[in-house]
């Protein structure tokens, strides 16, 4: 099964390639994976820190001093952050976000989850919402068989019996916890296969029992976990009105502000949503042209495209 990096290169791959270029922090020119043909050098750079944007001299400040200067940005920076840093805090204020854990498991053993890809949850007897089968889509997402690894701990989050390496296979899971000021998660320390984690992973291991997504008798060989604060834009009460304020505004200043965060609009916040944010940015800048996307998510949503299609020449 490709994953959907493979599917972006693909992409990419449809570009032309005078068009195309890929630039990164350390200066060093990159051909772009799986596309078949070195990337031309240009201006796109990778890896950069934004602090601040100065809508007076049009600039984009990056953690080490550089400004780049512009005539229209396209931001998916979060609409939040992107008010307060132009002092509207009112309107970031007026924006409601959830904010994600990411926990992975590697687990030694075959899968007995069969094809099961999405699995979702919405009991209270563990705290995640969704979880992947990870190892489903590519075998890339775990170690080889022939790799040996120790057990950090058993599926029930007690001590592994033994630090000896072993031999796989090796299968694993993705697991999505949710955080809010309505919904918190436990990021007490605790201690696990002798390292410290945050206590929501230990918490997903037990709910993995009592989902019986692994057993406790399970070894555990690898853990993985990261907080973002920016996971979902909550469609609240008041934030059509922000939006209707603060993303002409912006407009005006020559900021196109777009993407999942950068709009602030769930219902039109997946990738494919994005990317045709993106295109009818561009061509709203360029041309003038209407963002059907951003003005309209129900007529976006409940028709097939059949208008726009990129034929390779």
């Amino acid at each position: 099964m490709l994953n959907v990096g493979t599917v972006w290169k693909a992409v990419a791959n449809l570009l032309p390639q005078d068009k195309l270029f890929i630039f990164n922090v350390s200066e060093r020119w990159h051909d772009l994976e799986g596309c078949g043909r070195p990337a031309t050098p240009g201006k796109l750079r990778f890896n950069q820190h934004v602090v601040n944007i100065d809508k007076e001299a049009k600039t984009v400040e990056m953690a080490d001093g550089k400004k780049i200067k512009y005539n229209s940005l396209l931001s998916t920076m979060p609409l939040d952050l992107t008010c307060r840093w132009l002092g509207k805090s009112e309107w970031a204020d007026g924006l409601q976000h959830s904010s994600s854990h990411i926990v992975g498991v590697g687990i030694r053993g075959l899968s007995p989850h069969g094809s099961k890809c999405w699995l979702y949850y919405p009991e209270g007897d563990c705290p995640y919402y969704r979880c992947t089968v990870f190892s489903n889509y590519s075998q890339t997402n775990c170690p080889q068989a022939g790799s040996k690894l120790p057990t950090l701990c058993m599926g029930d989050a007690t001590p592994a019996p033994d630090s000896d390496a072993k031999d796989g296979p090796y299968w694993s899971l993705m697991f999505e916890i949710s955080e809010s000021q309505y919904k918190p998660v436990n990021q007490e320390d605790c201690q696990l296969g002798g390292k410290t984690w945050s206590t929501v992973v230990k918490d997903t291991l037990l709910g993995a029992i009592s989902t019986q997504l692994m057993t406790a008798d399970c070894e555990v060989v690898s853990l993985y976990h990261r907080r973002l604060e920016h996971g979902y834009p909550t469609p609240s009460l008041g934030r059509d009105e922000v939006l209707a304020e603060a993303l002409p505004w912006l407009q005006q200043q020559g900021i196109w502000s777009r993407g999942r965060f950068g709009s602030y609009k769930y219902e039109v916040a997946n990738q494919d949503h994005s990317m045709m944010l993106g295109v009818e940015a561009a061509d709203n800048i360029l041309f003038g042209t209407k963002e059907l996307t951003l003005a309209h998510p129900d007529i976006v949503n409940a028709k097939k495209n059949t208008e726009l299609v990129y034929t390779k020449k």
